[in-house]
This record gives C-alpha cells, structure tokens and sequence, in this order.
C-alpha cells in the first residue's frame, strides 16, 4: 500500500513540474526574406528561426511550433548572427587634441565604471551581442564590467576580457611627465622583465578571471623578447587560454608568430610573406581599421577643411591592406579599437570598421564572416555565438532591408537585437 501511495506521489509530482517546465519555456519563431548563414557564408531565403529560451532550436521552412510560440515576421529584412566585435576598449575615452594617458590619469575609476555601460549599451543597442575588451582599463576594470552584465545589473553584450595588457617596461603611454609614467603605466599595464615575470603576470591574470591574454608584441619601443612571448603563450595555453598580440609593425610580428600566439591586432602594412606565414599557422588578424565616414568625423571635430579625394587618399592604406589580408588567406576577424571621442554612439563608431572592411571590396558575405563566424572562432566560441543553428546561444540581430544589396544602409538600421534570447531592442 505505502509503495503504491508513494509511486502515485512521485507520478503526480513529476507530471506537475513537466507542465510548469513546458509553460515556463518561452519559444520565439523568427521569420525574414533574408537570412544569413555564416558557416556556409551565403544569403539564404525565408528561412525561420525556432527559439527555446535561450537556444537556437531548430533553423529551416514551416516549422512545427510549439504551444503559445510569439511569432515575430520581419518581412523585408535580413536576419544575421550577432554581430562581434573583437577589439573593444569600453573603460577608455581619448578626446581629438588629448594624449592616451589623460583619460586614465583624470578619470576615476567608478566614474570609468559608470560611463562603460553607457558604452556597453550602445553596443548592444548597434547589434554587437558580444565584444572582447582587450586593455586600457586599469587594474581589472573589464571584469567589474563583464560581471555586472552578466549578472543583470547593466545591459551590454556578452563580454570577454584581457585585464591589463602585458608588456615590456615602457607600456603604451606616452605626453605625460617622466615623474607619472610609472604610475600611470603600472595602473594600465602588467609591464614585467624576464621569464619569470612573464609567467607570474599570466597566472595572475588567470586567476583573477581573464578570458583571454593580450600582449605588447612592441610598446612605446621596447619589445617582448621572444623567451618571454613563449613563456607567455606556454603558460596561458597550458591553461586553455589564448593569446593575442598587439603589434603595428612587420618587423615586430616575427617573434610573437614564433611564440605561437592565437592572434595579432592590427598588422598596419605586414608584409606578404609575413602574412602568408601566418596563414600557415592559423593565425587570425584583427584589422582595427575605420572607414572615410570616421575620417571624415575626424577632420570635422577638428574643424579641418577637406574634400572627398582627402577621405578616399587617408583611408587608400586600409583597403589595400584588406586586400592584401584577403589575398594571403588569412582569417579575418572584425575588431574597431573604438576608443576615441567622435561624438557619436560607442556602438555606431564600432560599426565603422564593418562599413569600411565593405568599402575596402570585401563582399557582404565576407564582411559578415568576419564580425560572426570567424570572430567566435578566434574567440574559442564556435557553435555557440557567430552562427544560428541548433544548441547555439540565441544572440539574433535583424536589419532592415536586404543586406547582400546594400550592407553600409543595412548595417545602420537595426529592427531587432536579441541577446540570449532575450529581446533587448524591437523597432
């Protein structure tokens, strides 16, 4: 008897939390004339999107829905993976006529804090449902805010971040007396000398939460040596942690290539054979460069006279780089280093570099690839954001119009973000 009692208790108790489990999901069925696929790199027509809380369930035509499925039909619009950006510095704002160092030497810390989920809800508002932040925000800033979005208390896309840049002893820093370097440079940077040092700052930085490690392949002048830079990777890929390497110059590329970094930033002018040697080994680029329409904020905030020719001749090394990048078969990753203040949106800013990667001749497809499916690999998320397929988070972006067409007036109209499958922004 008590046997017989206790399965009916057990039944009745089972059934009752799979009818409150089946009533508390919530499904979403996204529909659009276009859809992007980023793993086959191709628009494709009507397709719907089956969302399950926070997952991507099922992507295909004339789906079976579930019970009390909100479908959303965005007709004339193009449905996209959520877009990366993997080179952002939310803790930084550089005014037009100020040095780098003026921000981190006047501003606070709350204050940097605060005015961060200003920026990260730009981002989001933009259609960046992820971004990795990669330095420039003092000691460990970066985590402060990744932890705060992800634990609700401000809106933002997902975050990943490096804490302080490692480098050699003269950091990034420079216009600022002799007497402050010191302690300007140590509050931004982890500035070590030798192996050990080297080793030390990458289990701290580990430790502390970091999602990645970025290094200063070259600083002001100095550079890492290549024992160090190996020490480095060694010690972050023994613990499942990549690296990525600031580096502006050819020549400074060779020992961080060598060291086995994941990644350079940047790469102004690399040349081909260094390129293709990069390709060779897997390594991803992240072309931090802007488009005419930046140029042109800049000479306008300036109060600098110009003309078209003047844009078209400034941004004429960032398109032949692109071209060159493309033609090397290396992975590129879409990264804006936005940081100064162009008086507009952080996110809006962020989204120039696509505009300008779509100028420099790379097709919709391509520019696509790049801030989806190629930024989640170099980010160690593949399958889970930069694509829309079964298991994958529900980060979603929806832009008016056709963006294969006309991806610059795309870009710039956002009708719907969905982060994790939450609706953040519905026009």
């Amino acid at each position: 008897m008590f046997k017989t009692v206790h399965q009916t208790i057990l039944f009745l108790l089972l059934a009752s939390s799979l009818v409150y489990s089946q009533a508390s999901d919530k499904y979403y069925l996204l529909k659009a004339e276009q859809f992007y696929d980023s793993e086959k790199n191709a628009f494709v027509k009507n397709q719907e999107v089956l969302i399950k809380n926070n997952l991507v369930i099922e992507v295909g035509n004339q789906l079976t829905l579930p019970p009390n499925t909100v479908v959303l039909d965005f007709g004339n619009a193009t449905i996209t993976p959520g877009l990366i950006d993997a080179h952002s510095h939310i803790l930084l704002e550089q005014k037009i006529d100020e040095p780098l160092a003026v921000d981190a030497m006047l501003v606070s810390s709350e204050t940097r804090v605060l005015r961060a989920a200003k920026f990260a809800k730009s981002y989001l508002k933009a259609g960046f449902t992820t971004i990795r932040d990669v330095g420039n925000s003092g000691q460990y800033l970066d985590l402060e805010v990744r932890n705060a979005i992800d634990k609700g208390y401000i809106l933002g896309p997902r975050m990943l971040v490096s804490g302080p840049i490692i480098g050699s002893m003269d950091g990034q820093i420079d216009g600022i007396p002799l007497a402050d370097f010191e302690r300007i440079s140590r509050q931004e940077y982890s500035m070590i000398s030798g192996v050990e040092e080297a080793k030390k700052a990458v289990r701290e930085h580990i430790a502390r939460g970091v999602d990645v490690i970025k290094i200063l392949a070259i600083g002001n002048r100095l550079v890492l040596s290549l024992d160090e830079m190996k020490a480095i990777v060694e010690t972050a890929h023994s613990e499942r942690v990549k690296v990525t390497a600031h580096c502006d110059r050819d020549w400074a590329a060779q020992n961080a290539i060598e060291a086995g970094v994941d990644g350079i930033e940047h790469a102004y002018g690399f040349k081909k054979a260094t390129l293709e040697k990069m390709a060779g080994k897997g390594i991803y680029v992240v072309p931090t460069y802007g488009s005419t329409e930046t140029i042109r904020q800049y000479f306008e905030l300036q109060k600098q006279s110009y003309t078209d020719e003047d844009l078209e001749n400034s941004a004429s090394s960032w398109k032949k780089w692109i071209k060159e990048l493309k033609a090397a078969g290396v992975s590129i990753v879409a990264g804006s280093d936005a940081y100064f203040d162009l008086k507009a949106s952080r996110g809006d800013v962020a989204k120039q570099t696509i505009w300008g990667y779509a100028d420099s001749g790379l097709s919709p497809e391509e520019v696509l690839q790049t801030a989806t499916i190629n930024a989640a690999i170099a980010l160690d998320m593949r399958d889970k954001i930069g694509v829309i397929k079964q298991n994958a988070f529900a980060d979603i972006v929806v832009f008016e119009g056709d963006m294969k067409k006309n991806i610059k007036k795309s870009l710039f109209s956002v009708k719907m973000v969905m982060k994790n499958g939450e609706i953040h922004l519905m026009e």
